[in-house]
């Protein structure tokens, strides 16, 4: 090969041998990633329910339910999700870093995956952090916050972040509550999506987002 071809081909090797090495280390959440599409998830994890936000909106629901489904379609064009417990037999969802997730679920927006989100008992914070830092190296960002529980106590919530390729991961020690830990993987365009399609929704129908 001419040497005036030899290096950009040799550019051209080097950053083809990067990218499939990111690619390869792309952020995760039980197997899925940010992209993943809904026949993915559903072949992976059949037991996952999934329903299409706008559809079960137009159902003859009560208040509290009709209020949930009218602001997940500002969050996904289609929810699956599923509660794990005891009296189900466990499945490869089931578990991460040892410990059982007690819910999750996916949001997909035009069939790409862009947002799932896991709670588990918060005994499993360590271990989870342990088992993300084998695989992805120290988090981006760690963050702490005050949380006042309701007997008056005072405890110091721990939030690690992980960020790569377009993609957050965030693992909150407490989420819902004190006995509660969350892991969550984001496409960094998700929110602002959420953001914007609320704004749209508020528009419509007169209300404030």
């Amino acid at each position: 090969m001419p040497k005036d071809q030899l290096l950009p081909a040799i550019v051209v090797l080097l950053l083809f041998a990067a990218s499939s090495a990111y690619a390869d280390d792309s952020l995760e959440l039980k197997g899925l990633k940010i992209g993943s599409t809904a026949d993915e998830l559903r072949t992976k994890y059949p037991e996952l329910v999934c329903s299409d936000p706008k559809q079960e909106a137009k159902r003859p629901l009560n208040k509290k339910l009709k209020e949930f489904w009218e602001r997940k379609q500002t969050e996904a064009d289609l929810f699956c999700e599923t509660t794990i417990n005891d009296r189900n037999p466990p499945t490869a969802l089931s578990v991460v870093a040892g410990h059982r997730i007690n819910a999750i679920d996916f949001h997909f927006i035009a069939d790409r995956l862009m947002y799932g989100y896991a709670s588990l008992d918060s005994m499993a914070f360590d271990d989870l952090i342990a088992d993300l830092t084998i695989k992805y190296g120290p988090p981006t960002r760690k963050d702490t916050e005050a949380v006042h529980a309701r007997t008056g106590a005072k405890f110091t919530n721990k939030i690690f972040y992980w960020k790569r390729a377009g993609a957050t991961i965030q693992v909150s020690k407490y989420a819902v509550g004190l006995d509660t830990a969350s892991y969550s993987l984001c496409a960094d365009d998700y929110w602002p999506e959420v953001a914007r399609r609320r704004a749209a929704q508020a528009k419509a129908t007169g209300k404030s987002p």
